[in-house]
């Protein structure tokens, strides 16, 4: 039988070395936490929401294009189903995110002109505030799974050392 799906996996420390060395992209997450804490076009001009969701969307695409670059992989040498259930669950997460953020980045350029509106402002806030508590589910997720990635690569290792003795 050929699988539909073929397994996945992950490399954990590039993975991890991908989200240590991507501060723009959590910084970006922090300043536009702002935006849904004030919640306001007075505070929080709706200009900056704009620029600062484009850049986030720029972020977003480079940081899931390194991770499915180097993070993911096929054909592991060793296969855990749900290990590769979990990968490949996340992984299709990455399409779903990049697209939730273009559209919000879309419509927040769009709200501006030919006058900005305020309530289509507030619409695109509450829509950012959903993607990021998505985005940050997403990322505790792929934290999760390199843990037990890391886990059992050291049970592997402890059981070569304690066969080789």
């Amino acid at each position: 039988m050929i699988s539909v799906n073929p397994k996945l996996t992950i490399n954990a420390a590039f993975l991890q070395e991908i989200k240590d060395d991507n501060l723009r992209l959590y910084g970006l997450l922090d300043n536009l936490r702002a935006c849904w804490l004030v919640n306001s076009p007075d505070v929080f001009r709706p200009e900056w929401f704009s620029r600062l969701i484009s850049d986030l969307r720029d972020q977003v695409a480079m940081h899931f294009a390194l991770e499915n670059a180097f993070g993911y992989f096929e054909k592991p040498v060793r296969s855990d189903p749900l290990l590769s259930a979990e990968a490949q669950r996340l992984h299709a997460q990455h399409e779903e995110l990049y697209l939730q953020i273009c559209s919000i980045a879309e419509n927040a350029e769009a709200m501006l002109y030919p006058q900005m509106d305020e309530e289509a402002y507030t619409r695109q806030v509450d829509l950012f505030r959903d993607f990021y508590r998505a985005f940050q589910e997403h990322e505790s997720a792929e934290f999760d799974l390199m843990v037990r990635v890391f886990s059992e690569q050291q049970k592997q290792q402890r059981s070569l050392i304690s066969t080789d003795q």
